[in-house]
């Protein structure tokens, strides 16, 4: 059993409550000192200026975005497909977002949780109307999600558990990284010039 699956196991057992009651909905205008933000479907966020993507925005409107906290979540109305986003830093994002705040909660606990296939594809998704490209999330009722819920305390140590495991397999994919680098540099071969097939 996998880490991951082993929380997720233990969540069951957990106590139950609506996310609307754990994550409060927020929405703070007039923030134009601080950063305009591209959200990146399972990679958080990213300042605007240092994103590949060539977005064009009115810089004149930006007193009526959105602003979002560090580790807040983030959902568009048609983002249902990614669960909800985490901020990785202050800033302000489209009014088309919807921001949400908690101060009993640990967003790297809740940030496996949102993205997993269990909360998308089965709690989300009752929750999603229309046909196609034009379905959108019902706001309202994704906040009477029943999601797990424990301790401040025991949410934080689970999440110091899973930065830990983030941080291993980051370190890696760098070794594993630079051990391929460094075979791009031999000399390279056909497999059958260097192997036999054997017959029985």
């Amino acid at each position: 059993m996998t880490p991951l699956y082993s929380l997720f196991f233990i969540c069951n057992t957990w106590e139950q409550r609506k996310l609307g009651e754990v994550f409060k909905e927020y929405s703070e205008k007039n923030h134009t000192e601080l950063p305009a933000l591209t959200i990146i479907q399972g990679g958080g966020t990213v300042k605007r200026e240092e994103s590949d993507r060539n977005l064009m925005y009115d810089e004149s409107n930006l007193s009526n975005y959105k602003m979002v906290r560090k580790d807040d979540f983030i959902v568009h109305l048609r983002s249902f497909e990614g669960g909800l986003e985490k901020s990785l830093l202050d800033g302000i994002i489209s009014p088309a977002y919807h921001t949400f705040h908690s101060d009993v909660a640990d967003s790297r606990f809740y940030y496996p949780y949102f993205r997993s296939h269990e909360f998308i594809k089965h709690k989300l998704v009752p929750h999603v109307y229309g046909i196609r490209d034009g379905r959108s999330i019902d706001i309202a009722g994704m906040k009477t999600i029943e999601i797990p819920y424990t301790s401040i305390e025991e949410q934080r140590k689970i999440g110091d558990y899973l930065e830990s495991l983030d941080h291993l397999i980051t370190l890696h994919q760098r070794k594993y990284f630079i051990i391929y680098n460094n075979l791009i540099t031999w000399e390279q071969r056909k497999l059958s010039d260097v192997t036999e097939s054997i017959k029985n």
